[in-house]
């Protein structure tokens, strides 16, 4: 940064680099390696920038998508089982209460990732675990499954606690770990990130973009405006990488799998955005796009007390699909 408090940015693209001074505000929110176009003048071998611009999403023309049929969608996260903070009874009650009649509309179970809380995540984990095998955490995930009424779709995808590989994109859970329901017609396992359309084929449907969040901590760390909420307001986190059109902006923040393809960058504009890791509850929109950051059904851990973090567990966020309307349910 300047003496005045700008910041003078390197910027490149194919052809080289170049320096440009951008006010102090737009500075801040700059992070390494992320996309981005700038408004401004010459002035010898610096552009003065006047705005900075993001991919973003476009303005939404028109009605957002919606469907037919009065169905609605029920979002989690972060059950953790195995850990000795794992609210079991909030979850059977959860489960318990799918199969009631206030919860018949009920179409699609959403879990977007941390299944369990899985062995040799951080150090001294071991003293912190109910169940020390991760094969027997997920035996008691899909006793949980069980719970659940056939009728229900179970769309679950990974976190950085489950059986696969910490670079993203992860794939999806092998099958072999889920011996009993590998093959239930309403158990679909997804890779994480992914977009996924329920309730409707090719171009109907709900397109969800489903990501566990890993990348978030590092972004946070980065820009001191989602810092000081990030925990509180976590869908301003979404919100932000959804302006950047990518949920790991810069390169080397998290793991990820060197593949042809960069999967962390939105393509497609979805019609709703899920997340978890945070163990926070949030829920928002921007540009006709849901943001829902799912609860958790673990209890504040020794390593959340340490950091103050209070976490706001057994809450989960319902939509309707034929109204995009959304609401929180305690359990």
């Amino acid at each position: 940064s300047t003496s005045s408090g700008k910041y003078i940015v390197e910027i490149e693209d194919k052809t080289g680099t170049f320096k440009a001074l951008v006010d102090e505000r737009e500075g801040d929110m700059i992070v390494p390696d992320e996309m981005l176009g700038l408004q401004g003048n010459m002035g010898g071998d610096i552009i003065y920038a006047n705005n900075v611009v993001r991919p973003d999403l476009p303005i939404p023309q028109g009605q957002t998508a919606t469907t037919e049929e009065d169905v609605k969608a029920a979002y989690i996260s972060d059950l953790h089982i195995g850990s000795e903070d794992t609210l079991h009874e909030r979850m059977n009650r959860f489960a318990d209460w799918l199969g009631t009649d206030a919860a018949s509309d009920i179409g699609y179970l959403v879990i977007a990732g941390d299944l369990v809380e899985g062995v040799g995540i951080y150090p001294g984990q071991e003293e912190e675990l109910e169940v020390a095998d991760i094969y027997d955490q997920y035996e008691m995930f899909e006793d949980w499954v069980d719970r659940i009424p056939e009728d229900i779709q179970i769309i679950a995808g990974p976190g950085n606690h489950d059986i696969t590989r910490l670079s993203e994109p992860q794939p999806r859970i092998q099958e072999d770990v889920f011996p009993r329901i590998k093959d239930y017609d309403n158990f679909h396992r997804v890779q994480n990130p992914q977009t996924v359309r329920l309730h409707g084929i090719e171009s109907k449907g709900l397109k969800h973009l489903m990501y566990h969040g890993y990348s978030f901590d590092d972004h946070v760390d980065r820009i001191q405006e989602l810092r000081e909420n990030a925990y509180d307001e976590p869908e301003r986190v979404m919100i932000d990488l959804l302006k950047r059109r990518h949920l790991a902006p810069t390169y080397g923040s998290n793991q990820l799998s060197p593949e042809a393809v960069d999967h962390m960058v939105v393509e497609e504009e979805p019609d709703v955005m899920v997340s978890g890791h945070f163990h926070s509850h949030a829920v928002s929109s921007y540009k006709g796009v849901n943001v829902v950051c799912s609860s958790t059904f673990q209890a504040q851990t020794d390593f959340q007390k340490r950091v103050g973090h209070e976490p706001d567990p057994g809450k989960v966020t319902l939509m309707n699909f034929k109204n995009r309307k959304t609401e929180g349910k305690q359990f």
